[in-house]
C-alpha cells in the first residue's frame, strides 16, 4: 500500500502521531540499511512461481543438521565465491538466512551483495530457527552450491528493455502512467510523454485514462506500479507495469537510469 494511503488509513483508525518516511523504500535501501523480509515472502514467491536466490550464510556444522529447500551454500558469510554464479539482472530477489536472524552476523555479507549491484537483497527475520520453528519443510543433505536462477516476468510486467523503448520512441497505442507524488515529480523530474496521476487519487481518475490503449505504469521501484497495474486490470484497462527501479539524479532534473 502507498506510504500516504496508510497514514490516512492508519489516522482514521484513530492513530494520532502517524509519520510518514517521505523519501521512502529507494532512499533507505541506498543509504545501505538492512533489509528484513519473512517466510511469508518466501512462501508467496513459490506459490507465484517467482525466481528467487535464498542463501544459507550458516557454518557447515549447521548445514549439516538440515536446511532451506532452495538454499545454496554461502558458508560462514562467504559469499565471494558465488558472485560469478549471480544472475546479469541486478533486480533478482536474494534472501540471506542464519540461523537465529542475528543481524549482526548477516552485515557483512548482505553489504557485499548488495555493492555488487543487487537492489532486493534482504535477511530472512529469525533465521532457519524460525523456519523450523513454523513447521516449514527442512531439506536434509548437502546444500547445493551451484545458483540455479531462471527470470520469470510477473503477470503483466513488461521487460526493462521494452519499457526504455518507449521512452525513446513513444507510439500511438501506449501511453505511460507515472503514479509517482506531485512532490516526487517537482523533485526529481518527469518521464518523457507520461502522464502522471498520483496512485492516491489513479482510482478516482479512471475516466482520464483511454480504454483503447495499453496503459504502462511506472512507479520509481515497481511496488507502486504494480498497486496501480492490479487496480487498472481490475477496472477493465490493458495495462502493464515496470517492475524496475528507477534512479532520479536530483541535481540534474529530469536526468534517471533504470535499474535492472
Amino acid at each position: 500500500m502507498n506510504a500516504l494511503l496508510s497514514a490516512r488509513k492508519a489516522e482514521k483508525l484513530g492513530y494520532k502521531n502517524v509519520k510518514v518516511f517521505e523519501a521512502g523504500w529507494p532512499a533507505w535501501k541506498k543509504a545501505g540499511h538492512l533489509v528484513v523480509s519473512d517466510i511469508a515472502n518466501i512462501e508467496s514467491l513459490d506459490k507465484l512461481g517467482a525466481a528467487y536466490i535464498l542463501m544459507d550464510i550458516r557454518s557447515e556444522a549447521q548445514m549439516a543438521n538440515g536446511h532451506i529447500p532452495r538454499a545454496v551454500a554461502a558458508a560462514d558469510g562467504k559469499v565471494v565465491h558465488l558472485k560469478t554464479q549471480l544472475p546479469s539482472f541486478r533486480g533478482a530477489t536474494i534472501v540471506l538466512y542464519n540461523q537465529d536472524g542475528d543481524l549482526n552476523s548477516a552485515v557483512e555479507p548482505f553489504k557485499t551483495v548488495t555493492q555488487w549491484g543487487y537492489s532486493q537483497v534482504s535477511i530472512l527475520d529469525g533465521g532457519f530457527a524460525a523456519w523450523e520453528r513454523a513447521g516449514k519443510k527442512i531439506a536434509s543433505g548437502p546444500v547445493s552450491s551451484e545458483i540455479k536462477y531462471v527470470r520469470k516476468l510477473f503477470d503483466g510486467e513488461i521487460e526493462v528493455a521494452e519499457f526504455r523503448g518507449l521512452l525513446e520512441k513513444p507510439n500511438n497505442d501506449t501511453v505511460i502512467v507515472d503514479v509517482r507524488g506531485e512532490a516526487e515529480l517537482e523533485k526529481e523530474g518527469t518521464l518523457p510523454g507520461a502522464v502522471n496521476i498520483p496512485l492516491e487519487a489513479l482510482e478516482n481518475r479512471l475516466a482520464e485514462l483511454p480504454r483503447d490503449k495499453t496503459l504502462v505504469i511506472h512507479g520509481k521501484t515497481g511496488c507502486r506500479a504494480e498497486m496501480g497495474y492490479n487496480l487498472l486490470k481490475k477496472a477493465g484497462l490493458k495495462t502493464q507495469y515496470l517492475k524496475a527501479t528507477t534512479e532520479f539524479d536530483e541535481q540534474k532534473k529530469g536526468q534517471f537510469k533504470i535499474i535492472e
